[in-house]
């Protein structure tokens, strides 16, 4: 089996710039997709599709049960077991995407308990095979980012988003039905299931022959306690838009859906760095440097706060005018939605989730809050939307992801041994808060002068404005970034970039 120990890994820098890339692109083309099928389709038939990939992305995110994440923590430990590492992963998947297809083949009626609608019921099968097929499929974008392969990472994340965009309007463009999109769907996961076997293949030629059971049961016992921790949080994650599909119909729901906004480029750098973050902090941990932990986050987290939090200023001031524009006057109901979702954004740059998947000891803690925060939310789902309809579902999941955040910061700040001291590390981060404020309250103000039929002019004044304080700010306050904003630094970065995504892949 080919090791590889040898290779260098990029940087940080490095990696997570060509995932923050390739990721931008996918966002992108994912971003017309919606945009497309709202015009094509009606409401409720939207409404429709919807629930239907809700329905898959919720199963297959709790049948995975954290095994996939599990490359992350073994492949930098074990780079040359890394064939083993995918088998035994593309075993449990497999196995585990035969419960999802067997219960709804047998027991179709699952799905109208869940959405209260009938629509769902002819695609069950369609639906349980596709599970079955995204749960590997999945795969093809982690292997290679927990091998820190950065030129192979980028071709599948675009390329698989590229193939996904293409199946869905070709679909929706000639047949306009919900049943030819599952169809181009399961041809999509198809094709990347065959590049999965094709990479791991050619990486490590014939790996599905060096199947070891003590490796499985190891890679499982690590991975099933944080898979209890995961079910909760996606069931957490999605359990609003259950309670909003079943109390209001498909039609509702898709207002609801919509103001959610579900497209990568929200949360583009965090996931990026995120991916990146779980490998470096697995290696620091093993060895111990918990000093160099907390830099390492203060650091990630300075350079995420400077992109998102005046993305976020710009999206806050513009939301209504972009939900109207994308998605026409039909789903202008889904801006408030937005509004209140956009608080995540802020959250996202908080990076938590690297260190309690580095620390075993505290996943238990973590499997409390989320139960906790769960029964919670289950118990004020129904008041809030009988009270307040989506707006107060919207709340609700908001609020108590705050206080669960807050509560698993504050085990995370215990297991780094984190000092008062280390608050002046989040010193860009402060000045950052402060800059985009300014420059949000100026963009309002802008807006508003522009008449509200306008909606592009308003959407480019807001940009505008934000970025005439923030940009001026960050050569003035040393925010992150100034340095590389010269037109001869981001020549030079790209230059050095491309030669180190060159040799990291020679």
């Amino acid at each position: 089996m080919t090791a590889t120990a040898t290779r260098q890994p990029p940087r940080l820098v490095v990696q997570a710039f060509w995932l923050t890339a390739s990721k931008f692109v996918a966002a992108a083309l994912s971003i017309a997709l919606p945009v497309l099928l709202v015009r094509l389709m009606p409401q409720t038939e939207y409404g429709i599709f919807k629930e239907a990939f809700l329905f898959v992305s919720t199963t297959t995110s709790i049948a995975t049960f954290g095994v996939g994440m599990s490359a992350y923590y073994f492949m930098p430990r074990y780079p040359e077991r890394g064939g083993q590492i995918a088998l035994n992963i593309l075993v449990y998947n497999f196995v585990a995407g035969w419960i999802p297809l067997i219960a709804v083949a047998f027991y179709p009626q699952v799905l109208h308990f869940l959405f209260r609608t009938d629509a769902l019921t002819p695609f069950a099968l369609l639906l349980g095979f596709l599970v079955l097929l995204t749960l590997t499929s999945s795969l093809v974008q982690q292997i290679p980012v927990a091998m820190q392969d950065v030129r192979y990472s980028t071709i599948f994340i675009v390329g698989t988003q590229i193939a996904r965009v293409i199946l869905f309007a070709g679909a929706a463009l000639w047949f306009r039905s919900v049943k030819s999109i599952l169809i181009a769907a399961v041809v999509n996961q198809l094709l990347s299931v065959a590049v999965l076997v094709w990479y791991v293949d050619i990486r490590f030629p014939r790996f599905w022959m060096h199947f070891d059971w003590p490796f499985f049961k190891e890679q499982l016992a690590y991975a099933l306690p944080y898979g209890a921790v995961g079910m909760m949080w996606v069931i957490q994650k999605d359990l609003d838009n259950y309670f909003v599909s079943h109390s209001l119909g498909p039609k509702d729901f898709a207002i609801y859906a919509v103001g959610w906004v579900d497209v990568p480029l929200l949360t583009l750098a965090l996931e990026s760095v995120v991916s990146v973050m779980i490998v470096r902090i697995s290696s620091l941990q093993k060895e111990d440097r918990k000093a160099d932990i907390r830099y390492i986050t203060a650091s990630a987290t300075n350079q995420l706060a400077a992109i998102q939090f005046p993305l976020f200023a710009m999206l806050f001031v513009a939301g209504r005018d972009l939900i109207v524009l994308l998605y026409t006057n039909n789903y202008e109901q889904s801006a408030n939605i937005f509004l209140v979702s956009l608080v995540l954004l802020l959250l996202g740059v908080f990076l938590l989730d690297p260190i309690i998947r580095a620390y075993k000891e505290v996943r238990n803690f973590l499997l409390v809050v989320r139960v906790g925060v769960f029964l919670a939310l289950f118990c004020t789902l129904g008041p809030a939307i009988r009270h307040f309809g989506m707006i107060g579902a919207a709340v609700s999941t908001v609020g108590w992801q705050v206080i669960e955040r807050i509560l698993i910061a504050v085990c995370a700040v215990r297991v780094v041994e984190a000092k008062a001291s280390d608050i002046r590390l989040y010193d860009d981060l402060f000045k950052v808060t402060g800059v985009t404020i300014v420059a949000g309250v100026l963009a309002h103000v802008v807006r508003n002068l522009i008449p509200a039929a306008h909606l592009i002019p308003r959407i480019l004044a807001v940009g505008l404005s934000v970025c005439a304080v923030y940009l001026p700010a960050m050569y003035v306050l040393r925010l992150p970034g100034w340095d590389i904003m010269t037109k001869e630094r981001i020549t030079a970065f790209v230059k050095k970039t491309l030669g180190q995504l060159r040799s990291a892949n020679a």
